[in-house]
């Protein structure tokens, strides 16, 4: 197990503060003009001698359109949008040091003055993207205080920079729980790790102290609707929070933001892999079939959301499009018994741990992987057991998945899906009702009696009571999920 060290420990806290917000300025019309150009010297300035790029797409989150023979575009857009180039499979945007790729984009602050022209020069660079490579899908990491942030800098942001395997993260939403000032810190965080990010927005990251409810996200992140290509793999973002009032929300996907997706997918080959990520899952998301029905035809479609706080694998009638809501890093919002650094346990409600997933990305195909924060990689799954049961939750299971158990040298036998609450879960829940939790200085894991998604159980065979054992389990689906786990212990 390799031992998570506090490398980020807070020195931003003095500076989390937003200053007064200016005057919005009313939302009116703008004409972006601008040149793609390769960035040779990676300044993010246009130099006479750096060439221009042609057939590059530029958009406003809406309208798509075209850099010509001369690297030259023109697009209308409103204040409150954010101009972007889609990346080409070999090319990353120039000019920022920042770690947060979409923070490289121009938003149109309405907190600004703007001109009726605009002009918007994108500087890329190229960069060697492999066809095998793997990547991050984070939950919501929601923090409510600098105490929460210093728990995320100690675990998943330590973590992450400590690993060198990934190419990218996509951040799947709620950076902050409706903690607008702590936005420009959790971005500091991110910048100081050797990481490197897109970011989704979830609806605790909105400002309901606004008119324009995006605008802090936006103003730190750069954008929340785009996309982009990375070695040969189509990614797509979208805000799918959709405001009922200045607090209330529904997950929903604008008519601006099918047209962008229609006009995006009409330029992306049907044999293409997409993913596309988004913060409610569009299992819950009220127009989904007409994002849906624009996904029709292409060969492999991931989707990934947060928002839950649990894992869970959704299906629709296309069995090639997979949805994989990726649980959080904050667990159940940082609550229960802390560990050895300090941070709570934050046990989900499913019975995952604290964690995230990575994707595998191979030409065609990807393969999903559950990793707790903090912990093994190879802790993919937790076995219990009662009286009369082995009772075993896969932590990235869906209704698909196969699951084998063998015991000592037995043949292969299969394990039942069932509804039940994890019994760990289940535990803790009674440790709450009879005041053993919390513990003095933790807070207490708001559990209920929600039944986990994923867990398998088998009666225990008689031939083994009473022994101990080596169990070995596997588990796989067709829709690139597979894990292994080996247990010793001894049976009831």
């Amino acid at each position: 197990m390799k031992k998570i060290v506090p490398l980020l420990f807070l020195a931003f806290f003095g500076h989390t503060r937003l200053t007064a917000t200016p005057a919005e300025s009313p939302v009116k019309k703008h004409v972006i003009m601008g040149t793609v150009f390769l960035d040779a010297n990676k300044n993010g300035i246009r130099e006479k001698s750096e060439r221009t790029l042609k057939n590059i797409s530029v958009s406003n989150g809406t309208t798509i359109v075209t850099s010509n023979k001369k690297g030259v575009f023109t697009l209308h857009s409103y204040t409150g949008q954010t101009i972007f180039p889609i990346l080409p499979t070999g090319y990353i945007s120039s000019h920022s040091s920042s770690k947060i790729e979409n923070t490289k984009f121009r938003y149109i602050d309405p907190a600004q003055m703007n001109p009726d022209t605009i002009i918007v020069d994108i500087p890329l660079i190229k960069e060697v993207q492999p066809s095998i490579f793997r990547i991050g899908a984070i939950g919501d990491v929601q923090v409510d205080t600098e105490e929460e942030l210093s728990y995320a800098s100690k675990s998943i942001f330590t973590e992450l920079t400590q690993r060198e395997d990934l190419q990218f993260n996509l951040i799947l939403g709620d950076l902050v729980n409706d903690k607008m000032p702590l936005m420009p810190a959790v971005r500091a965080v991110m910048d100081k790790t050797n990481a490197r990010y897109w970011t989704v927005l979830g609806n605790h990251d909105r400002n309901s102290e606004s008119t324009h409810l995006n605008d802090v996200f936006t103003r730190n992140m750069g954008a929340d609707t785009y996309a982009f290509n990375y070695g040969g793999v189509h990614f797509i973002v979208l805000n799918n929070v959709f405001a009922t009032g200045n607090r209330s929300y529904e997950g929903r996907v604008t008519a601006d933001q099918l047209t962008f997706l229609a006009a995006d997918l009409k330029r992306v080959s049907k044999h293409t892999t997409i993913v596309l990520s988004q913060h409610i899952p569009m299992a819950f998301t009220h127009n989904q079939k007409e994002v849906l029905a624009l996904l029709e035809g292409y060969q492999k479609v991931l989707i990934l959301t947060g928002h839950t706080h649990n894992v869970n694998r959704y299906f629709f009638d296309n069995e090639h499009i997979h949805e994989l809501g990726a649980g959080a890093t904050c667990g159940n919002w940082w609550r229960g018994e802390k560990d050895r650094d300090g941070v709570p346990d934050a046990l989900m409600q499913c019975g995952t741990p604290r964690g995230y997933f990575t994707i595998d990305f191979d030409k065609n195909d990807y393969h999903i992987r559950f990793k707790g924060v903090g912990l093994d990689a190879q802790h993919q799954m937790r076995l219990m057991m009662d009286s009369t049961h082995l009772i075993l939750n896969v932590f990235g299971g869906s209704k698909y998945t196969d699951v084998q158990v063998q015991i000592d040298s037995s043949a292969w036998m299969p394990m039942q899906k069932t509804s039940r609450v994890d019994p760990l879960v289940g535990d803790t829940r009674n440790k709450n009702q009879s005041k053993v939790y919390p513990t003095a200085g933790n807070t207490r894991n708001p559990l209920g009696t929600k039944e986990s998604s994923h867990i398998w159980q088998m009666e225990t065979p008689t031939a083994y009571k009473s022994k101990i054992c080596r169990i070995r389990i596997h588990a796989k689906d067709r829709f690139g999920f597979a894990a292994e786990q080996e247990f010793m212990m001894h049976m009831p």
